[in-house]
């Protein structure tokens, strides 16, 4: 976002208290047109998002830095923060199958998650990405990164406890059932976060909500699979990290409801490549929803600095 000098030493051409400049950084992300692409990943069709894409070979041999989202969220939760990076990079923030505009299917894998993400940059012809991953998106990301050292140069974890021990989960019988709502106004009524942070930003908050919702001839649902809570594979996530060379930073929000100084501990000795962790202050989980500055600021202050596996 540019601002122009006003001469009063704000930088802003208008002095702020004329406005929300917040509404204004959120409005110009917002604003920025992404191409839809979409992809085959074994028998199903991943769809992702993707800013600056046709402008030129220059763009092309850019970097890529893809975005993964976390659990019962979508690819448009990155709209206001991907396009911060265009310059730089080629931003790609994907669905997971299952979740936003993207194919369902008859069972899950957090392993085929990663190789979604590895999918959607081979289709876009970069040839290297960085990765940057919030909460549930965070396994599999990592996970494709020990896979694809070729592919994946660096992790960037927004927080996550990926190496916390799982709670036993009660069983579910026959799991949680699609819902539909008469209008698009009462579904919008019913959104929630979870967990639910204390200070979310009401436009974010709307802006996500509306892009959750699909209508059909049944009336209006959610776009994510409900099925995914009980279709989701057991896999050996954890033990395949082990040995992971990739570069990882780890950001945490200060007052998260799922990632303590335990969890964080727990995240650096499992991987020694891990940097010394950012703690982007006030907020909770959702950090892109309460501090989505502070993320912007975070993320850029980390990756202009660029890591190597030699360091390690």
């Amino acid at each position: 976002m540019k601002f122009k000098p006003s001469g009063k030493g704000t930088g802003f051409a208008d002095d702020p208290r004329d406005g929300p400049p917040l509404r204004e950084w959120l409005e110009y992300g917002w604003s920025q047109e992404a191409a839809i692409g979409e992809v085959e990943v074994e028998g199903a069709v991943a769809r992702y998002r993707v800013w600056g894409r046709g402008a030129g070979d220059q763009d092309r041999q850019k970097p890529g830095l893809v975005f993964a989202h976390g659990f019962l969220a979508h690819a448009h939760w990155w709209d206001h923060i991907a396009p911060h990076f265009s310059a730089e990079y080629t931003p790609i923030a994907v669905d997971f199958t299952g979740f936003g505009d993207s194919d369902r299917r008859p069972s899950y894998s957090r392993m085929q998650y990663g190789r979604e993400i590895a999918a959607a940059a081979a289709n876009e012809g970069v040839g290297t990405i960085d990765l940057v991953a919030h909460s549930f998106g965070s396994l599999s990301a990592l996970y494709i990164a020990s896979q694809r050292p070729d592919l994946v140069r660096r992790v960037v974890i927004v927080d996550a406890h990926v190496f916390r021990e799982e709670r036993p989960r009660a069983p579910r019988e026959g799991g949680p059932q699609e819902r539909f709502y008469q209008s698009r106004e009462e579904a919008l009524a019913r959104y929630r976060l979870v967990p639910p942070g204390a200070w979310p930003h009401p436009d974010i908050l709307a802006y996500f909500a509306r892009h959750s919702l699909r209508e059909s001839e049944q009336g209006w649902n959610w776009k994510f699979d409900p099925a995914i809570v009980t279709r989701m594979a057991e896999e050996p996530m954890r033990e395949a990290l082990h040995g992971l060379r990739v570069p990882v930073d780890y950001i945490h929000a200060s007052r998260s409801e799922i990632a303590g100084s335990e969890e964080i501990e727990a995240f650096r000795r499992a991987l020694p490549t891990c940097g010394t962790p950012v703690t982007v202050e006030l907020s909770h989980h959702h950090i892109m929803i309460e501090q989505p500055v502070a993320l912007v600021a975070a993320l850029k202050g980390l990756l202009a600095n660029p890591r190597q596996m030699e360091e390690f």
